[in-house]
């Protein structure tokens, strides 16, 4: 295996890494039944980010990457950091942040399908 490839595929472990964290950290919060952020999860987020746009460069050559599927996932990723954003104003505000945090876990899933489900042309 080429080092561009072996890098590659350390990046996908990455990502998928960043993922555990986001998606678990969100769930252990779920189960308690408190519905606040922690920096688990936040971090998770912006691991998988970084790691996905530096996915989206097309090394090694012969790569092909689907860049509308990709910005779809970057627009879902973003939609995950502003539904932080509101939870976190919410639990400063001392106001009910249940609703926002579902919507975390749900834009979280929906990421990992558009990541499984979609297949280019």
């Amino acid at each position: 295996m080429d080092p561009l490839s072996l890098l590659r595929e350390f990046l996908v472990l990455v990502h998928l890494v960043g993922f555990a964290l986001l998606l678990g950290g969100w769930a252990a919060q779920a189960v308690r039944r408190r519905y606040v952020t922690t920096t688990l999860f936040r971090t998770g987020l912006g691991v998988m980010i970084a790691s996905g746009l530096l996915l989206a460069i097309p090394f090694p050559a012969g790569v092909h990457l689907d860049y509308l599927k990709l910005g779809v996932k970057l627009v879902v990723a973003l939609a995950i950091g502003g539904a932080f954003g509101v939870v976190i104003t919410r639990e400063k505000a001392g106001r009910p942040t249940a609703g926002a945090f579902w919507t975390i876990g749900a834009l979280a899933v929906l990421n990992a399908g558009i990541a499984i489900f979609w297949h280019g042309a």
